[in-house]
């Protein structure tokens, strides 16, 4: 039987038609899951960093108050450490500790309310801590010397802690609590400028002496 050109060349490019069309459809159903992909990676990137934003406080002033003594302040947070302390906490009792605390804007930030003061112990297990929102008991179980850092938990997650890597000093003894006053700390920062203003006064004196010198050496 005689095959006519014409039928196979007609076949062929049916053939190859075909093929052609189902390379297009995969490579639309793969190019969909790509940009899928891509939404989900956007999405991802997008819910992290408005976490990261949201679960922090941004405290500016964090200030050790004694409750039991017309809320004298104990010690405060200067940067990345405390200034002054120790927490000094008698052996079988407990002492009452609040918090002054104040955002970047100078307003004072509310505790009890949501937003709960607690600590923890960082060293000798000598101390048990009772958290009552707005304050907290520490009471010393033995003599001793210990650390704390304080946290501020919203909805059971910490939002603001006081510096790790220098914690508030604990003794445990019956050592007498002592206060400051952390305007005092800004004075001092002010005198110790006024100290420097003295220093270059006395230099400039030297100076006018070592010019007498010279003009008596001259004569």
């Amino acid at each position: 039987m005689t095959v006519d050109p014409r039928s196979a060349t007609r076949r062929k490019l049916l053939a190859a038609s075909g093929s052609i069309t189902l390379a297009g459809l995969a490579g639309c159903l793969g190019g969909d899951d790509d940009d899928g992909d891509d939404d989900n990676g956007d999405d991802d990137g997008g819910d992290d960093n408005g976490d990261d934003d949201d679960s922090h406080l941004h405290v500016e002033e964090f200030h050790l108050l004694d409750r039991d003594h017309d809320e004298d302040v104990i010690a405060y947070v200067h940067g990345d450490h405390w200034d002054h302390g120790p927490l000094m906490v008698p052996e079988g009792d407990y002492v009452s500790v609040g918090a002054y605390v104040e955002d970047d804007d100078g307003h004072e930030i509310e505790l009890g309310d949501g937003l709960e003061l607690e600590a923890e112990e960082d060293g000798n297990d000598i101390l048990e801590i009772d958290s009552h929102g707005d304050h907290l008991h520490i009471e010393g179980t033995e003599e001793g010397f210990s650390d704390l850092i304080f946290h501020l938990v919203e909805d059971g997650e910490v939002v603001y802690e006081t510096p790790d890597g220098h914690p508030l000093e604990v003794e445990v003894g019956d050592g007498e609590q002592e206060y400051t006053d952390p305007d005092d700390g800004h004075d001092h920062d002010d005198d110790d400028h006024d100290h420097d203003d003295d220093h270059d006064h006395d230099h400039d004196d030297d100076h006018d002496h070592d010019d007498d010198h010279d003009d008596d050496h001259d004569h």
